[in-house]
């Protein structure tokens, strides 16, 4: 079902849970809401669809195969597929890498049976020409306009996505040295990942909450002791399914094989409920059938209750279980719906938004940071609305209060004194905002973005000094980070150092990137236009389809009086646009006659 949902996904029938759109591009996502949830969900139902096919072959006369043969084999085909377009490549690899396994061990200890040893060799053999291929092809337009493919093509060490996966580890390692024994507790690794944050990770989402590789979750999350206990979950199953005279061949072999596959897509991405589900069924499945047939003792061998009370008690414990999960996700469930009428218009106006942001972030559930911060993103929004004061104070005191509560809270976390930093910054509360966005700095004290909303408070402030100093500090924690550089020279431009901001430009003008609204805007707030001329013609040769940067470079001749260099401009962009020729015409006119307004 969940597969034909994907397809569906794909031709546009249904729509995409996250952001992209349909078509061969598109990374499938079902209802999930996530394409690598539904990844580890196809990797699991393939290689179960595999074992009860080889279970098949055995329980099953010959002329009785045809039929199940076919259903198996589709469904291995469409959920492979499915698994394929949701372009989770760690899930892929994981795949690759449990087939590989399975069919070592059937060519290994099954050389007997043809037809297992045949499959196993042929399964093998796709693997290789199908990565084979893809490599060989990787340049081609037929690679390149398969999302999964061009995805799958792309894998390296320098791939921007594998590169943060590294550097998370290297966070991640610092915090595992601080704590190796027992770790930082479930759901802390926000707090290492700030407090070692990487300044590489720039060109990353700024809060990672998850390493995305399950050995060194469990090692932040419970320490040296907590993995060995994870891992020993694998080492045990292994044994009891290698051990046990329930299992065929085949069975161990595909088992073992989905294990293996199951913990490589683990080294790439992270656990979900979805997963948790499917493996904790895959061990009782293989503990239930080596426990009957190895006849396992009872760990209590007296019965403390007559076999007909079970019942009751079956009864009991099901309704103690849904109790608990209402009393538990209620609260969560309640939250969830006022969050998302928070952030939806009313027709009550923005009051009734804000009546909804309170009672989701005071009710206590497990979605209250969420709309917290939702509700500190929106007061930030209405602070430049045209709305009442009244409404505005109403938004700030409970933005800045609720963040106020959740950094007290959560007091390791940077994220939330920074957000109360933003929030009043934007309703001119500098002086109070300066004092949350040091707490901030002192819990992450490498993390650019925050460094800039300090920079931009000082800015505010009217400390320049203090400005520039942090737009240095930020710059040079990653040199590489362009938007660091161009926010240090933008800032160099405005407190007068020419010499300083020319140093830092030179570098990027022959790439176009120098040719930033910021850096523009700093040089024209000092009437310094001439600087900006070799800046905008770079990003008109670098790109050439771009109508604003022939218009800007017209501009900027224009203000140094150099208008025969402005028309000139102008003229080649009409070869370029010819659809706008009357629009750049009418602009060349205005030069010519001493009339453009381009202030």
């Amino acid at each position: 079902m969940f597969s034909v949902y994907g397809f569906w996904q794909i031709i546009g029938a249904a729509a995409l849970g996250q952001r992209g759109v349909s078509g061969l591009a598109a990374r499938v996502d079902a209802t999930f809401g996530n394409p690598i949830y539904l990844a580890a969900y196809m990797l699991f139902h393939i290689f179960i669809a595999a074992m009860l096919w080889a279970q098949m072959w055995v329980v099953r006369k010959h002329g009785e195969r045809t039929v199940p043969s076919v259903f198996y084999a589709l469904t291995i085909l469409l959920d492979t597929a499915t698994l394929f377009f949701t372009g989770t490549r760690g899930t892929v690899l994981g795949l690759a890498a449990g087939i590989i396994v399975s069919s070592f061990i059937i060519v290994i200890l099954a050389r007997k049976s043809r037809n297992a040893w045949r499959a196993a060799v042929g399964a093998v053999v796709l693997v290789f020409l199908f990565a084979g291929g893809i490599y060989a092809m990787r340049d081609s337009v037929a690679v390149r306009s398969v999302g999964f493919l061009h995805r799958l093509a792309t894998i390296s060490i320098s791939d921007p996505t594998i590169a943060s996966r590294f550097l998370n580890m290297g966070i991640a390692w610092q915090g595992v040295k601080e704590r190796p024994l027992l770790g930082w507790g479930q759901e802390n690794y926000a707090i290492v990942f700030d407090k070692y944050y990487d300044p590489r990770m720039y060109a990353q989402e700024p809060w990672f909450d998850r390493v995305h590789d399950i050995i060194f979750d469990w090692l932040i999350a419970a320490g040296f002791i907590g993995l060995i206990s994870y891992l020993s979950i694998f080492a045990a199953t292994l044994l009891a399914l290698w051990k046990s005279r329930a299992f065929m061949m085949s069975e161990r072999a595909i088992l073992t094989g989905l294990l293996v596959a199951y913990f490589v897509h683990n080294l790439a991405v992270f656990d979900n409920i979805t997963s948790y589900i499917l493996f904790g069924t895959v061990l009782a499945y293989i503990h239930f059938r080596a426990s009957c047939v190895d006849n396992a003792q009872r760990m209590f061998e007296n019965i403390a209750l007559p076999k007909y009370i079970m019942p009751i008690v079956a009864v009991c414990a099901v309704a103690f279980v849904w109790a608990g999960a209402w009393w538990i996700n209620a609260p969560a469930l309640s939250a969830n719906h006022d969050i998302i009428q928070a952030i939806q218009p009313q027709s009550g106006g923005v009051q009734v938004n804000l009546k909804y942001f309170l009672s989701a972030s005071n009710s206590g559930s497990l979605g209250t940071q969420e709309a917290r911060e939702q509700l500190s993103q929106a007061a930030g929004a209405i602070a430049s609305q045209n709305v009442s004061l009244e409404i505005k104070q109403a938004f700030f005191g409970a933005a800045v209060g609720q963040m106020t509560a959740q950094e007290k809270a959560s007091p390791l976390d940077a994220r939330f004194p920074l957000f109360v930093g933003i929030v009043e910054d934007a309703y001119g509360a500098h002086k109070d905002a300066a004092v949350a966005l040091v707490r901030a700095h002192d819990l992450s004290p490498r993390k650019q973005s925050i460094i800039f909303q300090q920079a931009s408070n000082a800015s505010a402030r009217g400390d320049t000094k203090e400005m520039l100093r942090l737009f240095k500090s930020a710059y040079e924690l990653e040199p590489k980070y362009t938007d660091a550089r161009i926010l240090y020279a933008a800032a160099a431009i405005r407190v007068g150092d020419l010499a300083l901001a020319s140093n830092l430009l030179d570098p990027i003008i022959i790439s176009g990137e120098a040719a930033d609204p910021r850096v523009t805007l700093a040089y024209v707030e000092r009437r310094n236009f001439a600087p900006l001329i070799p800046i905008w013609k770079a990003r008109i040769t670098v790109h050439p389809q771009e109508k604003n940067a022939y218009l800007t470079l017209a501009a900027i001749y224009y203000k140094v009086g150099d208008r025969a260099h402005a028309v000139a401009v102008l003229q080649s962009a009409v070869s370029v646009f010819p659809a706008q020729k009357m629009e750049i015409e009418s602009f060349i006119e205005q030069i010519i006659n001493g009339t453009a307004k381009v202030d």
